[in-house]
């Protein structure tokens, strides 16, 4: 199941969106109020849409989008003037005033798309990523985003799928181990 993350200034402006995604049949895994409670929810989940305000207390969701990258497919839901602001090039804008069935339509329509995303990964490459994620949290003390931001940037530069230079980065751990005496 893909989570669903909602976030915006108040806990009632969070209350209606997740009570609206709900009664479309959207489970919200959280409810979150500032920036910062975002980036704490996608440390928990790994990934999945995040439906925020343009502005939250603490940053924007332009600054989440860019913060969160590939983890997140971001909908942007404000007024067409704070929309236009936004410059992230993969974030998805709903405008309000909308309806019910708007919001939920959408937001479906993203879950799809994240499930196709995640859908590319087998188990196995999936769980290859997650240890060596885990691997580079513990012996370097990076937090999530950042171990995947460090495997992401690293296949890139030697042309790598992310599941294959996780595994290497398991080997040379796995190599380095079984050298020391």
């Amino acid at each position: 199941m893909t989570n669903v993350i909602a976030a915006f200034a108040t806990e009632e402006q969070c209350a209606r969106c997740a009570a609206a995604l709900e009664a479309g049949g959207i489970p919200v895994s959280w409810r979150c109020t500032s920036f910062g409670g975002v980036k704490r929810a996608f440390e928990r989940c790994g990934s999945g849409v995040l439906v925020s305000a343009c502005r939250l207390p603490d940053g924007t969701v332009d600054d989440l989008a860019w913060d969160l990258g590939e983890r997140a497919i971001v909908v942007a839901v404000g007024k067409a003037a704070q929309l236009e602001n936004c410059e992230y090039p993969k974030l998805f804008r709903l405008r309000i005033p909308c309806s019910r069935g708007e919001l939920v339509s959408a937001v479906s329509m993203l879950l799809q798309l994240q499930h196709m995303r995640l859908s590319r990964r087998s188990e196995g490459e999936r769980q290859v990523v997650a240890e060596a994620k885990a691997l580079l949290m513990d012996k370097f003390s990076m937090t999530e985003p950042e171990a995947h931001h460090y495997l992401q940037k690293s296949a890139m530069n030697r042309g790598l799928k992310l599941a294959e230079m996780a595994a290497k980065v398991l080997a040379s751990s796995t190599q380095r181990r079984n050298e020391t005496p």
